[in-house]
């Protein structure tokens, strides 16, 4: 072995363990780092019961209320038609036919009326940002029921739309642009 070999052995053999501790030297002290834990929260002692007055307290709902808030957002809207109740009647269920937004399910002339299955689909993403980039949305098929009713209403008709919310929306807004 010749002498610039063994001198760079030497040198190597130094240095890198002065290379690998130096890292320790250049590492910032934070105050993040100097942290200690802090004494809990004490609470107090009036904070400990439940609350004694009632003014805050929210009554209990019927059960037909916690079944629709069950279901999901629930709406009922509806608009003034001026037009005898039978005559809305059966324009509504034209309009509904020929705005192709869900299939009549069921037809009630006496009781003036109609059930509706509005079939409509939503996106959905799943995951962090770079899943979705790389990977499809998520389309579900959303089926929901809407009833939609004639009633007399002073000199004209109104048509009272209820069920799940977003489908009431979208059954007013075919009724208003075919009914005026």
């Amino acid at each position: 072995m010749n002498s610039k070999s063994a001198i760079r052995t030497v040198l190597l053999v130094a240095l890198i363990p002065l290379a690998l501790g130096g890292c320790s030297m250049f590492k910032s002290r934070s105050e993040w780092d100097k942290a200690v834990e802090a004494r809990p929260l004490e609470i107090p002692p009036d904070l400990d019961a439940p609350p004694v007055r009632t003014e805050l307290v929210v009554p209990e709902g019927s059960a037909r209320a916690t079944a629709a808030a069950q279901r999901g957002a629930t709406g009922i809207d509806g608009l003034h038609v001026n037009d005898a109740v039978d005559s809305t009647w059966a324009r509504v269920g034209m309009a509904l036919e020929r705005a192709n937004i869900g299939a009549i399910s069921a037809r009630d002339e006496s009781g003036r009326t109609y059930s509706l299955t509005v079939t409509s689909k939503r996106t959905r993403d799943e995951g962090g940002f770079i899943k979705r980039l790389f990977t499809r949305k998520k389309v579900e098929t959303i089926t929901e029921q809407v009833n939609i009713g004639v009633s007399p209403d002073g000199d004209g008709s109104r048509v009272s739309v209820s069920g799940a919310s977003a489908a009431v929306q979208k059954v007013v807004a075919a009724l208003r642009e075919r009914l005026g």
